[in-house]
């Protein structure tokens, strides 16, 4: 039987992360695993031929995802697991790819937000990116009350 000794799990803070956080839990529990929750903020460029500096929105930006972060390690610590909260700024797949690379994680559990159509045209799908291209198994799981309707 595989072990998971250390599983990823990726959070934007949304309600569907909340929900992939509960299997995060419970197989970090199981497999006594260390969890690595990671948040990636994306970048916003802009030229600053308007003038506009974004950067104060960017570090309350970080600021508010590393309080965010450090509740749900804090929440994580008094199941007695071992947890460990990480923030980059970059493309979020391209980030959580490598930060799993880079910690042989042997599981990455993470929310999918069920977009579809123009919106994931658009968007793209993270979770699809990271399962693509994942060194390990990718885990999702869609927001609680999802349907699929068969076209």
């Amino acid at each position: 039987m595989t072990e998971f000794g250390k599983i990823l799990f990726p959070t934007d803070f949304s309600e569907s992360a909340e929900n992939a956080s509960r299997y995060a839990l419970s197989l970090a529990k199981k497999y006594a695993s260390k969890v690595y929750v990671i948040h990636v903020i994306e970048p916003f460029t802009y030229t600053t031929e308007f003038g506009l500096d974004f950067s104060a929105q960017l570090k309350e930006m970080e600021a508010s995802a590393r309080r965010l972060l450090d509740d749900i390690a804090a929440s994580i610590k008094k199941t007695n697991l071992d947890v460990e909260s990480v923030l980059i700024t970059g493309e979020p797949f391209v980030e959580i790819i490598k930060y799993a690379r880079k910690e042989q994680v042997d599981l990455i559990v993470m929310a999918t937000h069920g977009r579809s159509g123009i919106e994931h045209m658009l968007m793209g799908s993270v979770a699809e990116k990271v399962v693509r291209k994942s060194p390990c198994p990718v885990l999702t799981i869609k927001k609680s009350g999802q349907t699929f309707t068969m076209p």
